[in-house]
C-alpha cells in the first residue's frame, strides 16, 4: 500500500507530485511530514514498515529528494482506523492554509481511495481498498478507482459504512 498526502484544490496525479510547481512542492513537503508523523505515531509504526518513496530527478535535474509517496508495509496487527485517524489529527496541527487542502490517498492495487475528514465512513472506504473489494458506490462519485479508469473517491460519500 502507499499513501501521500495531497494539497491544494488538483492535488497530484496518480503518478505522483512530479508535476512541478509549488503545489508538488507543498504535495511532497507535507507528504514527508506525514511520513515522520506516522513513524511517531505508535499505534502505526507498531505494525507498519514506513519508507519514503522520492521522486525520479529528470537528467541533469536535483529535484530528487522530493518525497512522492509513502510506502506501508504493513503486518497483521495493522489498524486501518489508526492510519485514517493518524491522518487526522496531522492534518489538524497544520496551519489553517493548509489543513483544508490536505486530503489521505491511500493506494493499494489500482485501487485509490481520497480521505479528507478521517470518518467511520472513510475508514471503512479504506478496509474495502486493502481487502480488494469491488469500490461501492455511484458511477459518478464512486469511493476509488481500478487501472485504466482513474477516479478520486468522493470524500463525502457514507455509502457502505459500517460494513
Amino acid at each position: 500500500m502507499r499513501v501521500r498526502i495531497d494539497s491544494g484544490d488538483g492535488g497530484g496525479e496518480a503518478g505522483g507530485s512530479a508535476g512541478g510547481g509549488r503545489d508538488a512542492a507543498e504535495t511532497a513537503g507535507l507528504t514527508g511530514a506525514f511520513a515522520d508523523w506516522l513513524t511517531q505515531d505508535r499505534e502505526v509504526s507498531r505494525h507498519a514498515v514506513v519508507r519514503r518513496v522520492r521522486a525520479e530527478a529528470p537528467e541533469g535535474a536535483m529535484s530528487g529528494d522530493l518525497v512522492e509517496w509513502i510506502s506501508l508495509a504493513v503486518s497483521s496487527g495493522f489498524s486501518t482506523a489508526a492510519l485514517v485517524y493518524a491522518h487526522r489529527t496531522f492534518r489538524a496541527s497544520l496551519p489553517p492554509r493548509l489543513r483544508s487542502g490536505a486530503r489521505l490517498v491511500v493506494e493499494h492495487d489500482g485501487v485509490r481511495v481520497v480521505i479528507e475528514d478521517g470518518t467511520e465512513q472513510d475508514v471503512a472506504r479504506v478496509v474495502r481498498a486493502l481487502a480488494g473489494a469491488e469500490p461501492a458506490g455511484s458511477p459518478e462519485g464512486g469511493t476509488g478507482s481500478r487501472p485504466g479508469r482513474p477516479q478520486e473517491a468522493a470524500p463525502e460519500d457514507a455509502s457502505g459504512a459500517g460494513s
